[in-house]
């Protein structure tokens, strides 16, 4: 069943770099009756020479959207790998495409691009630009993410986030807004829920929030917390519905400071390595959440910070699984030892996740990427 599929806020972090794979350990833990496991079922091969991060798959006709960061190559595929687009507005040339703040597809086969210290723009799928969208204010944001966060509900709203300033101070930068079209007005509409320890006063480092909308409901996860928030959107209204944990008592969290300038960045990142989830996908049947449970100060060392084989190998990647209404089935599925990072859903359902390049010594001119499928055991 096609779904209308947001993918709002992502964040990379360590495994896109250093790949994900693990054994069954928790698995053994979960008393769950319901098992399941991931397998690669086909792969994509794109004949491009370069580091393509996917930001946005169409759900209708599964075209992908691919940008190289470094290059601002933009590399529009489908489903076999051809490439449909190929083009580069990288630079200091009129109405530019990098920096990006959200790149994705738009009113069918347009897109929708921010620029981070730039304009809401409307683009063409071969780069020709077509308008801006006037907004109150220049587009300032540090962009960490490298997903689509902007999304069309009607002629005259968007939903996603935008911000005028980043503000270090606090969590406000990664609330979500309705944008009106019509006014270039921002209007708050997603908070961080109470029964979070994000909103407990203290302060945990980095957000990293992921937030995705299926239908009508809207589900965000935070980095060091192992919990699925979900809400209902009702025309312009958003309403928390419940939260839901999966962790287990291997998530490693965040030492916490009482205020942003005295957090121990070393002692939380440097001496240990936090748990943190970042994912959430509709893979049909069951939602699934993606994650890392980390490295405790005991367990870790600086061999696993220099060593990516080793990091990977120590700090593996999983899913939890849940069912359409919420409860979960599962947690520990074992994502596979040569994906480097889950990247998307695809229209039917399948996970698209990124070949795990350094588990091969031989250097490719081309892209892989695995189709995967969820299957009950």
């Amino acid at each position: 069943m096609i779904k209308t599929k947001l993918l709002i806020f992502i964040v990379p972090v360590l495994c896109s770099f250093f790949g994900c794979s693990g054994g069954d350990k928790e698995n053994k833990e979960i008393s769950d009756n319901q098992a399941f496991h991931l397998e690669i079922v086909d792969s994509i091969r794109v004949d491009y020479l370069g580091d393509l991060e996917i930001t946005d798959i169409h759900q209708e006709t599964g075209e992908i959207i691919g940008f190289n960061f470094k290059t601002n190559d933009l590399v529009i595929f489908d489903q076999t790998g051809k490439i449909i687009e190929q083009f580069s507005r990288g630079g200091d040339r009129p109405n530019p495409i990098n920096s990006m703040v959200s790149l994705g597809f738009y009113q069918g086969d347009k897109l929708l691009v921010a620029n981070n210290n730039g304009k809401l723009a409307v683009f063409k799928k071969n780069g020709e630009h077509i308008e801006d969208i006037p907004l109150p204010f220049q587009i300032q944001y540090f962009n960490w993410s490298q997903r689509k966060k902007i999304y069309s509900l009607s002629d005259s709203l968007l939903l996603g986030q935008l911000a005028k300033i980043k503000n270090i101070e606090g969590y406000e930068e990664y609330y979500l807004n309705f944008i009106d079209l019509k006014t270039g007005n921002l209007t708050p509409v997603l908070s961080i829920p109470d029964i979070s320890k994000y909103s407990s006063g203290d302060h945990y480092g980095p957000l990293y929030p992921y937030i995705t909308k299926f239908d009508n409901f809207l589900y965000m996860t935070l980095s060091n917390e192992p919990s699925l928030h979900i809400y209902e959107l009702e025309g312009s209204d958003l309403n928390y519905l419940e939260t839901v944990a999966f962790g287990n008592a291997d998530f490693v969290e965040v030492i916490p400071s009482t205020d942003p300038d005295s957090f121990d960045f070393d002692r939380n990142y440097g001496h240990m390595d936090a748990g943190d989830v970042q994912g959430f996908f509709d893979v049909g049947n069951w939602l699934v959440a993606y994650y890392r449970n980390g490295i405790n100060a005991v367990n870790y060392s600086a061999d696993i910070s220099e060593d990516p084989i080793l990091n990977r190998k120590k700090n593996p990647c999983f899913l939890a699984v849940f069912d359409q209404n919420h409860k979960l089935l599962r947690r520990g599925v074992e994502v596979p030892l040569n994906v480097a990072s889950i990247q998307g859903t695809m229209p039917d359902g399948k996970l698209l996740a990124k070949k795990n390049k350094m588990l091969f010594d031989k250097e490719e001119d081309f892209e892989i990427y695995y189709l995967m499928e969820l299957v009950p055991n």
